[in-house]
Parts: C-alpha cells; structure tokens; sequence
C-alpha cells in the first residue's frame, strides 16, 4: 500500500498531497469529535486509500450511509473493493458534492484534500459548498500539513478548533468546524 501510495504522488502530488497513508493517530483525533450515534450520513472527501474509509465504516451505525468522493482513479478502484452496502462512491472531484446529495444533509464532512494546493476559488467554492450542505450543527473535519488555509476555514464556519498530532508523516494539524 505504500509503494502505491507514494506513487500517486509521484504522479500527482497536488491532488494526493502526501507520500503515505494517514496513521491511525491521526485517525483518531479526525473522527474523536464524531457522535456516531446520531451520525446518519457522512461524506469523505479525498479517502485515498481508505484507511479512514474503513475507520468510519466499523464505528458508523448500521442504518448509516458514507458518501465518498475521490478523483484519483487509481486510489477509488481500491475504494471500490470495500464491500459494504452503507457506502456510496463516486469518482469525481468534492466539487460536486451537491450534485449526488439529492437533498440528503450530512451530519459530518471528513476532509483529507490538500487544500493549499487548490485555486483560492476551488477552495472557497468546496469549503462554501460544505457549510451549505451540513445540517445544523455539522461539522466539517479537515486536516492540513501547514495552517495557511485557517483563515478560510475562519470565513467560512462559525466555530473552529485546532487539534494537532506529530505521530503521523509529517505531521498534522486536524480543524474541526462547526457549522451552528
């Protein structure tokens, strides 16, 4: 998984971001702010190879549905092997999320799309796009390798809080957002 990992960013580094997979570290501060119990829909942005995807799947209940867009084709066939029926897949960019929501509202955004290496447009339409499709009191959850996108994320939702984990490569920082 690594070797295929560090190759779509070899291929791609804009869209992939990273030369691994996330640690389970930081996994685990993205989803702690997580209620699954009333998380109904969950959508992820950028799963790469989904070691959150599969995260979500066994903590999320069973009438829960995870809406995953990734635009690496390579990265979303192996998405694709995941077998369960509460997951929806589609190989686009999260620019259209509100195109395959059908009028659903997720409780949770979880978002690992580099977004330093967006267009100042691509980021604010995505983080504007986001805040409109949660419910109330939805969160968006994001982490970065730097702050530099802090300030949209501060333009953007009501409330955000920062949470960093140095057991991951590199580094993390993970921006909960909520939206009231």
């Amino acid at each position: 998984m690594l070797n295929s990992f560090f190759k779509e960013f070899i291929r791609n580094w804009r869209e992939v971001g990273s030369i691994v997979p996330s640690s389970n570290f930081l996994i685990k501060k993205m989803l702690k702010t997580i209620d699954f119990k009333r998380a109904k829909i969950i959508v992820e942005f950028g799963p790469g190879s989904g070691c959150m995807t599969k995260e979500l799947l066994k903590k999320m209940n069973s009438d829960s549905k995870l809406i995953v867009f990734e635009s690496n084709n390579n990265f979303c066939r192996r998405i694709k092997n995941i077998d369960d029926s509460r997951i929806t897949i589609f190989n686009e960019s999260a620019l259209n999320l509100k195109k395959h929501l059908n009028k659903q509202r997720p409780n949770y955004i979880i978002s690992g799309i580099p977004l330093a290496n967006l267009s100042e447009s691509d980021k604010k339409n995505l983080l504007l796009s986001s805040y409109d499709a949660l419910i109330p009191e939805g969160r968006f959850i994001q982490f970065q390798y730097s702050i530099e996108s802090l300030n949209n994320l501060k333009n953007t939702f009501d409330d955000v809080s920062i949470d960093f984990t140095i057991l991951n490569i590199p580094p993390a920082f993970v921006f909960s957002c909520l939206k009231k």
